[in-house]
């Protein structure tokens, strides 16, 4: 075999390897891309937080494809407007809020034809839209996709400028659009976990007005009236202590102890609705005096144990964990029949443990049925909610005739006073 024949086998071998490896390394970037793809998915279905989940689906979408930047766009339908909801890379996060027309760029192509694109030159373009340009940054190439929920286009998710420096090509697409897809459904779970968050707050606050009205109203009417009619019968009582007979004296101070024990509860019911002392002093002086306000009027004692703990946290924070302790005692009123209850408050570096505890008849657990509304289910619901809320946990531990325990714990950090 000549020289140049060997030459030319060797310059074909040469080239078919550089092929295999061309392809070798197209095929493990596609690879790696796809393990993203599938990490991102499933933590895209455990994330309920609207901007967190929005952040994330951008910063992934721009690994996913190997850009340089990105953007998501979402609609809002009020407006007929596209929304700059996400933006990471290019210097543009100056973007995040601003909202453009609908029908504009290459973004209002893609919401209006609900079809992806990919445009290799943007100058070349006219349907570039150049309103938001940074100058700072100049886009070269794009991919955009629509996202689409349940039938309904929801915004886009557009990556710009490939960090190699080459085209996108078709497989970039394909994957993004894969992305795309799933995201919109995540997307659309946690807009709808946040419109429930913001109604439920939104309740909360009618909750806490009424509760102001009422007890403004307490305070001005009934819980007035008592206490003059208990004033009323004790002067009664005076001036007809040389002329009373004992059946007289006997009713008159029945009738004292029946309004005497009213204006307690009215009094208590009163704090209830309106616990000054958690506004001006905070959490644990307001459990103290709920606890001798109960002790005036039932009969089970009170042992509240504070575990040195005297920090103030954030307003909401010391109303949700009051309003936890204030059902939990509510129950116990109720059903338990207890002879005593605890209130104890552990704290360590990260979290605030409140349990209230009774030796009362308990319950099985396993038989509270919230779904069918059984006896204290609605309570529990509710206190169940308010610890969400805060980002705290609630347990209940009971066992028929071995009294119940209801615990809540909250992280510090998150709850800190602002």
């Amino acid at each position: 075999m000549s020289k140049t024949k060997a030459e030319e086998q060797l310059a074909v071998l040469q080239k078919t390897y550089a092929g295999f490896q061309q392809e070798y390394q197209r095929l493990s970037e596609r690879t790696m891309a796809l393990q993203v793809l599938q990490e991102m998915t499933l933590k895209l279905t455990s994330e309920l937080n609207l901007q967190t989940l929005l952040e994330n689906i951008l910063d992934s979408a721009i690994k996913v494809v190997g850009s340089v930047a990105g953007s998501l766009l979402l609609l809002d339908n009020f407006n007929d407007e596209l929304v700059f909801k996400v933006v990471l890379g290019g210097g543009g996060e100056t973007l995040e809020g601003q909202s453009m027309p609908k029908d504009k760029g290459i973004a209002g192509w893609v919401l209006k034809t609900r079809e992806p694109l990919i445009v290799d030159d943007v100058s070349q373009d006219e349907r570039f839209y150049e309103g938001f340009q940074s100058s700072d940054f100049h886009t070269a190439n794009i991919i955009c996709v629509p996202l689409v929920a349940r039938g309904d286009i929801i915004g886009v998710l557009q990556v710009l400028n490939k960090s190699s420096g080459e085209q996108f090509i078709r497989e970039d697409m394909e994957l993004l659009m894969t992305f795309a897809a799933q995201s919109a459904t995540a997307i659309e779970n946690a807009r709808l976990v946040q419109e429930l968050r913001e109604e439920r707050d939104r309740i909360v606050a009618l909750e806490e007005d009424v509760r102001k009205r009422l007890a403004r109203d307490l305070h001005d009417g009934p819980t007035q009236l008592l206490a003059a009619i208990r004033m009323g019968l004790e002067f009664s009582r005076k001036l007809l202590a040389h002329d009373m007979t004992p059946q007289v004296d006997q009713e008159l101070a029945e009738l004292y102890a029946i309004a005497d024990r009213a204006l307690k509860q009215t009094r208590t019911l009163l704090f209830d609705l309106r616990p000054a002392v958690l506004e001006t002093q905070g959490l644990v002086p307001a459990l103290e005096f709920y606890a001798q306000q109960i002790q005036q009027t039932e009969d089970f004692s009170i042992v509240l144990k504070t575990g040195g703990f005297d920090r103030r946290l954030a307003s909401r924070t010391e109303k949700e964990i009051f309003s936890v302790v204030r059902e939990a005692l509510s129950n116990i009123k109720k059903h338990a029949k207890a002879r005593e209850v605890w209130i104890i408050l552990e704290v360590d570096e990260e979290r605030l443990t409140i349990t209230v505890r009774d030796n009362g008849r308990g319950f099985d657990t396993t038989k509270l049925d919230p779904a069918k509304g059984k006896e204290g289910s609605l309570g529990m619901i509710n206190m169940h909610e308010r610890a969400q809320m805060i980002g705290g946990r609630l347990s209940v531990t009971s066992e028929p005739g071995q009294g119940t325990s209801v615990t809540i714990n909250v992280p510090l950090e998150q709850n800190a006073v602002e």
